[in-house]
């Protein structure tokens, strides 16, 4: 692992070589990147707990209703174009109340989803570190590589509750039905394995949706540390910084939104019998609404995976290391 990558406090020791400053760093600051992999000592299963609750903060405020809006658009079918996100909105508050819409399809499946933070933080702190020890590769590059493998651990246990989720949004019927009963008419109409419908194009969206999420939040996270350093500033950044860095990762992920209509659009109630393979939803998809059909819902995303990585990126790191020095006292 490069030295440069770690973490060095804006203090420096200056040493005169022939006329040329040269800039030293102190020995117990110069390894504190080694030192920090060598005495780990377990993994950090604070994360299995961080990342759940983060999840269930940003739905609760708005996430979950941001992606029920986003889910309608991208379920309209033609090449003229698709409701609006207000006539939206009218159309399932007059259905359910504004309580009801707000929160359509949250119980249990959109809180059930709160589980999709439970591999995501794990899977891509403990990919990071083996990276770091077995790899040897610097702090910065295996942030940005464990992204990769927290999103495809995630999208094997988001498939089937987001199956379900799509299923009750789309209809008025199982959003009335209880929890138990919804799954068993999903599972009886369309079979166990339905549950997986999407679940290839789910995993190669998740991996690449979260592999950008933690590149640029990174990124955008070093260069304010730097320009930080530039005026002899603490590096550490505050709550707000982090959420914004994190907000610019999850903006940047958006682009991954046209696998995710192909994923909603592999999920959605369609007659019993409808081929749901990749080649045959995204060729269903061209014949329906043409290009549009890749596109629908992508403001909405914006917002939403912007909002989301907030979360993630910004509270979860604060909440993680406070989680940790009430742990270590």
């Amino acid at each position: 692992m490069s030295k440069l990558d770690c973490k060095i406090p804006a203090q420096n020791f200056s040493h005169q070589i022939a006329g040329t400053s040269i800039l030293l760093q102190p020995p117990d600051q110069l390894h504190q990147c080694e030192k920090d992999i060598a005495i780990r000592q377990r993994p950090a299963y604070e994360k299995l707990l961080i990342g759940p609750a983060m999840v269930f903060g940003e739905m609760i405020t708005g996430g979950h209703y941001i992606e029920v809006l986003q889910l309608g658009k991208q379920m309209a079918v033609g090449r003229a174009q698709c409701p609006s996100y207000w006539s939206l909105h009218k159309s399932f508050v007059s259905e359910t109340g504004f309580f009801g819409a707000f929160y359509r399809g949250f119980l249990p499946w959109g809180m059930l989803q709160c589980l999709k933070g439970l591999p995501v933080l794990f899977v891509q702190n403990e990919s990071m570190y083996q990276l770091r020890k077995r790899a040897k590769l610097s702090e910065h590059t295996s942030e940005r590589i464990s992204g990769f493998f927290g999103g495809a651990a995630q999208a094997l246990v988001v498939c089937p509750t987001q199956k379900i989720k799509v299923m009750v949004v789309a209809s008025p019927y199982l959003n009335s039905l209880p929890p138990l009963q919804a799954i068993h008419e999903v599972v009886r109409a369309n079979g166990v394995g339905s549950l997986y419908d999407g679940f290839i194009p789910m995993m190669l969206r998740r991996s690449l949706d979260w592999g950008i999420r933690f590149t640029v939040s990174a990124e955008v996270k070093n260069y304010m540390m730097n320009q930080r350093r530039a005026t002899n500033k603490d590096d550490r950044l505050a709550l707000h910084e982090l959420i914004i860095c994190g907000m610019v990762g999850g903006a940047f992920s958006a682009l991954t939104h046209p696998i995710d209509n192909i994923i909603t659009n592999a999920q959605k109630p369609m007659p019993n019998g409808t081929s749901r393979d990749l080649i045959s939803v995204v060729q269903r998809m061209i014949q329906e609404s043409g290009g549009n059909a890749f596109t629908r819902g992508f403001a909405m995303r914006l917002v939403d995976n912007a909002y989301h990585m907030g979360w993630m990126y910004g509270v979860g790191t604060v909440a993680y290391e406070y989680l940790r020095r009430i742990l270590r006292e």
